[in-house]
């Protein structure tokens, strides 16, 4: 009787173990149309932004606290031949992060800013992104973040336009979609109910002997 109850408490163990099993199948995301917006630094250090334009075919599956390492998003830089008086003034720039898997759009908001020293010879720019990483909720208990990298330049001889930085962005999966869910759904249904029919009739049997 030990035996066969200790095979029971197996199979039971073994059910719950696919069911978790199913909530931790990775999650593939699928990289959209992202754009920037830098109209915000039209009064200030006037900045342009050149989105990969490959960056929508970017596909890549995530498990439960792993990263996507970094994708390549855009690059930045200043229309501007030199630092002037109002070009040191911080400038808003906001990158909206585009997927067509999840359905959805992030904007991630950044300060540009100009910087000149050593009498004006040395001079550059800056660009920091705000709230850095970006958490974005999806599907049933689904959450990931979003992290942009900060870029900047600097020269002792000023080059303007050709002063250029690549921003990387990298893609965290918290937790799956349905991780939170208290009703089993469709395919673990599939898979639990055949199995605790099957230990429902050998208790059955068990019971009659």
């Amino acid at each position: 009787m030990k035996r066969k109850l200790s095979a029971y408490c197996g199979a039971v163990i073994l059910i719950l173990g696919l069911v978790g099993f199913a909530h931790a199948l990775p999650y593939e995301f699928d990289m959209g149309k992202s754009w920037v917006d830098i109209s915000g630094t039209s009064d200030v250090l006037q900045m342009y932004a050149e989105v990969n334009p490959n960056l929508q075919n970017v596909t890549f599956t995530l498990s439960a606290g792993q990263s996507s390492g970094d994708i390549f998003f855009a690059t930045f830089g200043t229309t501007e031949t030199w630092i002037n008086d109002d070009d040191v003034i911080p400038g808003n720039v906001r990158a909206y992060v585009d997927f067509d898997d999840p359905n959805l759009t992030q904007a991630v908001g950044g300060t540009s800013v100009g910087f000149a020293g050593s009498f004006e010879y040395t001079q550059g720019w800056s660009l920091i992104w705000n709230n850095d990483p970006v958490f974005v909720d999806f599907g049933d208990g689904g959450r990931f973040s979003i992290a942009l990298s900060d870029v900047g330049y600097q020269s002792w001889w000023w080059q303007g336009p050709d002063g250029k930085a690549d921003v990387y962005a990298r893609i965290t999966l918290i937790s799956e979609p349905g991780s939170g869910q208290s009703v089993p759904d469709a395919s673990i249904m599939l898979l639990l109910g055949p199995s605790l029919i099957v230990l429902g009739l050998f208790s059955r049997r068990e019971f009659k002997q």
